[in-house]
């Protein structure tokens, strides 16, 4: 094996110091256009290869040493076609209005995730729901106020008078909030607060994610309560100055 390696390097260096000089004979006399020509003609297939191999690298590199791993922030907008992604004027209005650096964590808007909470079967969208709370990825979900308390039945949403987790939300947002009857009666047989009503804010007023009514949840496992928050104030506090 050995041998064979410094057979290849011996003769793979000659064979390309050989080629190297056959192309210049080829192009000689030629002047700078005629040789570009020559090149493209007979190599722009290795050309091509090359530049998109070289490209292909760039990105991987760039995506696995640079792009964010961590999130500032995760929220699910469930059930609209508005733009409210990544860099639209919603979200980079939160993002000037929260002070978040992108560029060292996420600040992650999903508007691509539609189904029905009241019904028993689910689709694909709600699968992977169901996998952004479980694995503590997901903070708030928006959505009419009707299916946010069908989703609240199931005890995928915090209950917010729970101080020791969701902390003064209740008793802040007193007026504004949403309850639910759990289906497991074992938790509770008394309806609980589980979203706030956010109905009369942007998100209806301004940005139409939704016909009339619009509700708050938060993740019965949201990892950034603090940034949550910050997102109420935001969009309670909208006059249109972040655009």
């Amino acid at each position: 094996m050995g041998a064979q390696k410094v057979y290849m390097k011996k003769y793979g260096k000659e064979y390309f110091k050989t080629f190297l000089a056959e192309e210049k004979k080829k192009t000689a006399g030629l002047d700078f256009r005629k040789k570009m020509e020559y090149i493209w003609q007979y190599y722009k297939l290795w050309i091509i290869g090359v530049v998109c191999a070289v490209a292909l690298l760039s990105y991987l590199a760039v995506h696995f040493l640079y792009t964010p791993r961590e999130n500032w922030f995760y929220g699910v907008f469930a059930n609209t076609y508005a733009d409210v992604g990544e860099h639209s004027r919603f979200w980079d209005g939160f993002v000037e209005y929260a002070h978040l650096d992108v560029k060292e964590k996420n600040v992650i808007f999903n508007n691509n995730c539609f189904f029905d909470p009241a019904k028993d079967s689910y689709n694909q969208y709600y699968n992977a729901f169901v996998a952004y709370v479980d694995s503590k990825t997901m903070d708030i979900v928006t959505m009419e106020t009707e299916d946010l308390q069908a989703l609240g039945e199931k005890g995928r949403l915090m209950d917010l008078s729970n101080q020791e987790i969701a902390g003064s939300l209740a008793e802040k947002y007193a007026d504004r909030l949403v309850y639910a009857l759990p289906k497991d009666e074992e938790y509770s047989t008394e309806p609980i607060p589980v979203g706030i009503d956010l109905s009369d804010t942007c998100l209806v007023t301004e940005f139409h994610l939704y016909g009339e009514s619009c509700a708050l949840g938060v993740s019965s496992l949201a990892p950034h309560l603090d940034k949550i928050e910050l997102f109420l104030e935001y969009v309670l506090n909208w006059e249109g100055s972040y655009e």
